[in-house]
């Protein structure tokens, strides 16, 4: 039976996309023993990627002894780094396994290029995110790693998508319901509090629809989130810094539609293929878009979803989406049954 150590201590969204990769890795070779090393604040989220036997937190900060043991134990049949730093080639290379891979993207460095036995010349520049991290499991198992298999990239556990139901209904929804997940790190990914008050506004009376709001509700999105409640003119459900990251994930798999912008929360909802609307501008889509077929992705300088994507894609600025493309998209993507009589 393989044992195979993965590293992936990135952000949210690196880790959701990473996921089709595993399932890929976990549909070839059934009976191996597959442990993610990942950042401790997914660690929860993590554990609901089915393809994965076990889940080591790694603390940021912290000495975190168990991972480093684990990681130093083994014995591994393969460690394969998806994250591509100083801090994930040493727990490469302490690993001692046999096949040790990384991307040559991220080997310009010494240390680096000690530490594995082999690299990936995938280029991140020139593929969807999902591609790139599949061309990495591809080239352990010597084969393409299929995105799309007998095994989901992500499962909730029922007991945590009820605990989420539970808020929901306690926040008084109990019909289909939008979640809007207007949130992200970058401050130039935010559009404008007073697009979305108008985009909710539709939904609620024209669509007939409940709106059901998500994020942290700390950091840059607690000021953009003050904003928008001044503006806002319906009533909502606000659940902004009570879900954790699995049940955020159950509320997304259940919803009727997901607005946001290129954050963690689109990952997820395109992990699960529900109808999204995706407002894009500084980042390039290209390389980060849902690719489902009930996914439109916004992007400022032009009407309407964009069909064809470049990875040389200039920035643009959020305010360029305006709230006119981002109703169009959402009649669209949303079935029509869910109308307002």
């Amino acid at each position: 039976m393989p044992r195979i150590l993965v590293l992936q201590l990135k952000r949210i969204g690196d880790l959701i996309l990473t996921a089709p990769a595993l399932a890929g890795l976990r549909s070839a070779l059934p009976h191996s023993e597959i442990v993610l090393l990942t950042a401790a604040n997914v660690a929860d989220l993590a554990r609901c990627i089915p393809s994965i036997n076990r889940v080591i937190p790694y603390q940021a900060g912290r000495v975190n002894l168990s991972a480093w043991t684990t990681a130093m134990a083994g014995p591994w049949d393969a460690c394969l780094d998806f994250t591509g730093t100083d801090r994930s080639a040493l727990l490469t290379g302490l690993s001692h396994a046999k096949r040790r891979i990384g991307y040559q993207k991220f080997s310009s460095k010494q240390l680096r290029r000690l530490a594995f036995t082999e690299f990936c010349a995938a280029s991140v520049r020139d593929l969807h995110t999902l591609d790139f991290h599949a061309a990495l499991a591809a080239q352990f198992l010597k084969q393409p790693a299929p995105l799309s298999s007998d095994i989901s990239p992500l499962i909730v556990p029922d007991g945590i998508c009820q605990a989420a139901k539970q808020k929901l209904a306690a926040a008084g929804v109990t019909g289909p319901y939008v979640i809007i997940h207007p949130g992200t790190v970058r401050g130039d990914k935010l559009w404008l509090a007073s697009r979305w008050a108008e985009v909710t506004a539709y939904l609620v009376k024209t669509r007939g629809l409940n709106v059901v709001l998500t994020g942290s509700g700390d950091g840059i999105e607690l000021g953009h989130l003050e904003e928008m409640h001044k503006r806002l003119k319906v009533p909502v459900a606000d659940l902004t810094g009570k879900l954790s990251l699995p049940e955020l994930a159950g509320l997304i798999e259940e919803c009727d539609l997901m607005l946001g912008v290129d954050s963690m929360a689109m990952h997820l909802a395109a992990m699960f293929q529900r109808p999204q609307v995706a407002l894009f501008g500084p980042t390039n889509p290209f390389h980060w878009r849902p690719r489902h077929e009930r996914a439109a992705v916004l992007l400022g300088d032009a009407p309407g979803p964009r069909l064809q994507f470049d990875p040389r894609e200039k920035p643009h600025e959020m305010k360029d989406v305006s709230t006119v493309d981002v109703i169009g998209a959402i009649d669209l993507v949303l079935p029509n049954s869910i109308i307002k009589p």
